[in-house]
């Protein structure tokens, strides 16, 4: 397999329909191999249908491409969408068996391809999105003006660039349209969707790459319709989406485990809500407003992070904490795009550790009738205090005791050792390290038997295996 440094990288484009360049996907395409030649990477447009695909032969790299071997890819970029079929999904998991790396992955194809499946998905995770329902014949249009209301969006479960997506006005548009539907034995899965009247003719599209947002346009109906598409005739314009907006665009990403995407965002009477996610969003509408090189920037993020993303998994950061002392995974990454060094990037943790643990401190201290109930940290010290651990640690079997003590002791140490680094004062570094250690000690007298007799363990031959 090519290596960076060593020799050239090698990828694949996935696109399941002849290269004609009257299709709007093709010029991206063509795009992404023009950016991929100009970095030195060999980037190959295969359709997934012409693969022989083959299992049980082994775990050798046996791929075939139109009857003959092909080279293992560094990588492949997947640009089928939501018109994914089933035979480019095997592919896909055939080669995610045998550790290619996937830009995005099956699952997060397969899932984002349903948009009620998404929905579902982000709704679980807690993130805005329109009331839903799905459809099912005869149509219960007393729930649908009873839950959604009148006018309601009527989408097909599988629609791209605006396609499959109509409004009805009233209860008699709708009667009609269902009526409609009945008559002719529709066959394609529908939903309702309740109508967001802020943000009639306009949305965000965000670009969201590596958990980053690389850019974002606003899109606008010149028609006066709902639609604000830019393949359907809207205009595309630079857009700088606020902080929530921004985070609300990565969490969705990241909920769908999508390494691309383009995260549509609608704009509620209290905030913002998700419309849907792309797994191989078109991007000429957003070059063009937002003067960004799309096919670059994931190329170079793909090149960045290649050595890293075909390292063993590692465990993601608990979302609540991460909100609350960084603002969310995208403040947390920001920090670190800043830090040109590790002590750098220490010292802007362990600040923002600093400051959070003052406000928290002030949380407790202040009546409850002069606490911001809207602010981030009273939000965010809500989340965990109600997402916290139910079951007594006193519960717990001593090996476990045993386990969170150490993970106290390691955490309290590196909390003490951080203002150090972050370059407060003798007298401030000395009084906070002074607090990190003492939770040690009120974790160990919080229940003395069970935690005292784990750490006596501790001092004679260490944990149980």
């Amino acid at each position: 397999m090519a290596i960076e440094g060593s020799a050239t990288m090698l990828g694949w484009i996935l696109f399941h329909r002849a290269l004609d360049p009257a299709l709007p996907e093709v010029p991206e395409i063509f795009r992404f191999q023009e950016a991929a030649a100009a970095m030195g990477i060999d980037l190959q447009i295969l359709h997934p249908h012409h693969f022989d695909l083959v299992v049980g032969a082994g775990e050798e790299w046996t791929v075939k491409y139109h009857g003959s071997p092909i080279a293992r890819p560094d990588f492949v970029l997947c640009r089928s969408g939501a018109e994914t079929d089933y035979f480019t999904l095997a592919l896909l998991r055939h080669l995610e068996r045998r550790n290619v790396r996937l830009v995005n992955g099956p699952v997060a194809i397969e899932l984002v391809a349903d948009k009620l499946h998404s929905l579902q998905e982000l709704v679980r995770a807690g993130l805005p999105v329109p009331r839903t329902i799905l459809g099912k014949f005869p149509v219960d249009i007393e729930l649908v003006e009873r839950e959604l209301g009148f006018p309601v969006i009527v989408k097909t479960l599988k629609g791209t660039r605006g396609t499959g997506v109509l409004k009805c006005e009233n209860r008699s548009q709708f009667e009609d349209l269902a009526g409609l539907l009945e008559s002719a034995e529709a066959q394609a899965d529908f939903v309702m969707q309740h109508y967001i009247r802020a943000s009639h003719g306009r949305d965000v599209r965000v670009l969201v790459v590596g958990g980053r947002v690389v850019a974002a346009m606003e899109r606008r109906s010149l028609t006066g319709g709902f639609k604000s598409n830019v393949s359907l005739g809207g205009v595309g314009i630079a857009y700088n989406p606020p902080r929530e907006m921004a985070e609300l665009a990565v969490q969705a990403a990241d909920t769908l485990g999508l390494d691309v995407t383009g995260i549509d965002i609608l704009f509620d009477e209290t905030g913002y809500r998700i419309c849907e996610a792309n797994s191989a969003p078109g991007f000429q509408g957003l070059e063009r407003a937002c003067g960004v090189d799309v096919p670059s920037s994931i190329l170079e993020w793909i090149v960045s992070t290649q050595a890293s993303a075909m390292a063993p998994p590692v465990t993601g950061e608990n979302d609540a904490l991460v909100a609350l002392v960084f603002g969310g995974r995208s403040g947390l990454r920001t920090i670190s795009d800043r830090s040109p060094t590790y002590r750098r990037f220490a010292g802007s943790v362990g600040t923002r550790l600093i400051a959070v643990g003052l406000r928290a401190m002030a949380q407790s201290a202040v009546p409850p009738a002069f606490i911001d109930r809207k602010s981030s940290t009273t939000l965010g010290l809500r989340t965990l205090f109600a997402g916290r651990i139910t079951t007594p640690l006193a519960a717990f079997d001593e090996t476990e005791q045993e386990r969170a003590l150490l993970i106290t002791l390691a955490v309290s140490i590196w909390a003490a050792v951080l203002p150090w680094l972050a370059g407060a004062g003798p007298a401030i570094s000395g009084v906070l390290s002074m607090l990190a250690l003492l939770f040690p000690i009120v974790f160990l007298l919080t229940a003395p038997i069970g935690r005292l007799r784990g750490a006596a363990r501790l001092q004679h031959g260490g944990p149980r295996a």
